[in-house]
């Protein structure tokens, strides 16, 4: 009987790469090359036969986060409740990858195929809510940047540790710690800020912007 030989080392794509990173930069919020080639199990130089430098691998795991994400369909409701819908789900990819999640927000656009298909059908859906193209694409870099701030302070939240309980608390005992003869206002914010979940709040100044988007009409 043959003795099995060590297994056969997995073969290096640019596919098992951007994998490999996104798992990484998910767990730590960012990563080094040496450290991507440890898990990978090769040597660091090697990635540089598939991508040119870091921000090329940097873009490539942005558009493969976006790859789960598609455009609603088109009978599955209003423009406005389609791309309320796509904004959710963009929040929601951008909190399971937030390393990839600073990177939309403060680097130049990714224009990989499936982070390029999704801003024509964000467009479009802004088209048809009855915007022209200007009003089109400046309300498409304000619902981004919304979106990409909601994921920054999320993650901001996490990676000190805290969870959304722990959050409202700290923001209500601060401003009930207010004076409410000086600043009444601010000290009866206290007792609403603590019923306000992540999610709920997203969704609030979702709804906010987009209102005011249809009303550019």
């Amino acid at each position: 009987m043959k003795k099995k030989g060590p297994p056969r080392r997995q073969a290096l794509s640019r596919e098992r790469i951007v994998e490999t990173a996104l798992a990484l930069a998910d767990a730590r919020g960012d990563f080094s090359m040496r450290a991507l080639g440890q898990r990978l199990r090769v040597d660091p130089m090697a990635i540089y036969r598939h991508f040119r430098d870091k921000e090329a691998l940097l873009d490539a795991m942005v558009d493969a986060a976006m790859a789960g994400l598609k455009a609603p369909l088109p009978d599955s409701g209003t423009p406005r409740e389609r791309l309320h819908r796509m904004c959710v789900d963009f929040l929601a990819c951008l909190d399971d990858h937030p390393g990839v999640a600073m990177r939309v927000a403060t680097t130049r656009p990714t224009l990989g195929p499936h982070t390029v298909s999704l801003t024509e059908a964000c467009l479009a859906l802004l088209r048809e809510m009855g915007l022209d193209a200007r009003e089109a694409t400046r309300g498409f870099m304000m619902v981004i940047r919304f979106i990409t701030g909601v994921a920054a302070a999320n993650e901001h939240v996490r990676a000190h540790g805290a969870n959304e309980a722990e959050w409202q608390e700290e923001m209500r005992s601060g401003y009930a710690s207010v004076s409410p003869t000086d600043h009444p206002n601010v000290a009866a914010m206290a007792n609403e800020i603590a019923s306000l979940g992540f999610q709920e709040e997203f969704e609030y100044g979702l709804d906010l912007l987009l209102e005011g988007l249809e009303r550019r009409r």
